[in-house]
C-alpha cells in the first residue's frame, strides 16, 4: 500500500483505515504479546494470558502487590480483576491455605478474585475462561476498543476486532517457531 496515506485519505471511522493502521502496528502488538509472556511462570498462565489478549482485553502478568504477586491482572477504565491460575506446580494441594490467605489478605484491599483451576483449563478451555469472561463483564471490564474509533458502527467494530485478535495469534503463532531456534 504505497498510494495511500491512510491518515490523509481515509476518514478516522473507516474500517480500512482501521485495518491499514492495525496492519501497521502489528509489529508492536507482537512485541508486547512477548514481553509479558516472559513474565508468566508457567505454560499454563501463558495460555490463559493468551486467551484473554486475543480476546482484546488489556492483561499485565505477575503484578507486585506488597509482597505478593498476583498471576494476572486484567484492567481497563472499569477496574481491575486479578486471575489466578490454580496450576500443580505454583497452586499444589500443599499450598491452598497459604493461597486462600493471601487471597483474603488481598480482597481486603480491594481486589476481586476469580481463579482459574488448570485441570479444568486442559479439558475444556472455553468451560474453564468462561467464569473469567462472565466476571469481567459483572464488573465492568470489557475488551478494549480504540477511542478515537468509538463512533464506528457496531458491526463495523466487532468486525475490525475479530480479524485484529485474529492476525495477532496467527502471528504469535507463526513467531513461536523463530522463538524456539
Amino acid at each position: 500500500m504505497h498510494s495511500l496515506d491512510p491518515r490523509r485519505d481515509l476518514k478516522g471511522g473507516d474500517l480500512r483505515r482501521r485495518l491499514i493502521e492495525h496492519a501497521e502496528n502489528l509489529k508492536a502488538l507482537i512485541l508486547q504479546y512477548l514481553a509479558k509472556e516472559k513474565k508468566t511462570e508457567s505454560e499454563f498462565e501463558r495460555l490463559v494470558l493468551k486467551r484473554l489478549l486475543t480476546a482484546g482485553y488489556r492483561v499485565r502478568p505477575q503484578w507486585p502487590v506488597g509482597h505478593y504477586r498476583i498471576d494476572l491482572v486484567v484492567e481497563s477504565s472499569g477496574g481491575r480483576l486479578a486471575v489466578e491460575c490454580d496450576g500443580d506446580r505454583f497452586h499444589a494441594i500443599e499450598n491452598v491455605a497459604e493461597d486462600m490467605a493471601r487471597q483474603a489478605v488481598l480482597e481486603r484491599i480491594g481486589w476481586r478474585f476469580v481463579r482459574v483451576r488448570g485441570s479444568q483449563f486442559f479439558r475444556d478451555p472455553d468451560s474453564a475462561m468462561r467464569p473469567v469472561l462472565e466476571t469481567l463483564s459483572e464488573i465492568g471490564i470489557f475488551p478494549e476498543r480504540d477511542i478515537e474509533f468509538s463512533t464506528a458502527p457496531p458491526t463495523a467494530s466487532d468486525l475490525v476486532d475479530r480479524v485484529k485478535r485474529h492476525a495477532t495469534e496467527i502471528l504469535c503463532e507463526m513467531d513461536e517457531p523463530l522463538q524456539n531456534q
